[in-house]
């Protein structure tokens, strides 16, 4: 019974085997997030409408990429996983 119960006391203070695996994950890249909305086209000012309207839709097509980029950012960081 001593035995026994000396040998169960030794395998409790061994050491566990450290883990030596590992896996490589390549996220995969939704294909909107590789192309961004296109510049518009610069218009003849004509008047103060047209340019705002200009500078409106060239804000857009920015946002539309620093939107991709950040998905992207987040893809790669994994930021965008719950912890």
């Amino acid at each position: 019974m001593r035995r026994v119960l000396f040998l169960l006391l030794l395998a409790g203070c061994t050491a566990p085997a450290p883990v030596t695996k590992i896996v490589t994950v390549t996220p995969t890249m939704p294909a909107g997030f590789l192309s961004c909305a296109p510049a518009p086209e610069v218009p003849a000012a004509v008047n103060q409408a047209v340019v705002a309207n200009y500078i409106v839709a060239l804000w857009q097509a920015g946002q539309d990429c620093r939107a991709h980029v950040t998905a992207i950012s987040q893809l790669f960081t994994n930021k965008s996983r719950p912890q």
